[in-house]
């Protein structure tokens, strides 16, 4: 394999893992990832900034992560592709592992269900 490419890959690896590195984002994922909305009831479901939605967005579909679709003034957004809930299920089973107060663990099993297709 050509180095360049090799190493080309890690770093958009490396970058998908910075994209979700912000609780933010990955909470917009989650409410995308079974429903399509647009960037209002974003706002009002997290309780963040519009702005702030904004940018995410903006972030996420740049690096293919949501799409949007238009209809009329409306614009909604969905993730592009639901096997991201793939990524984000391991990395709470991950966590889950270490995890032995039952409150905490009932919050992973939560948010595992919320992440689960």
């Amino acid at each position: 394999m050509n180095r360049e490419k090799f190493n080309g890959v890690f770093k958009d690896i490396s970058n998908f893992f910075g994209l979700l590195s912000n609780s933010d984002r990955i909470k917009i994922l989650g409410l995308l990832i079974k429903q399509e909305l647009d960037v209002h009831a974003i706002q009002e479901k997290l309780k963040i900034s519009q702005s702030r939605v904004s940018q995410h967005l903006k972030l996420l579909k740049l690096n293919s992560l949501v799409e949007e679709r238009r209809e009329g003034k409306h614009v909604y957004y969905h993730v592009k592709d639901p096997n991201i809930s793939k990524v984000v299920e391991s990395a709470i089973q991950f966590h889950m592992v270490s995890v032995t107060d039952p409150e905490t663990i009932a919050l992973f099993n939560e948010l595992f269900t919320l992440w689960h297709l």
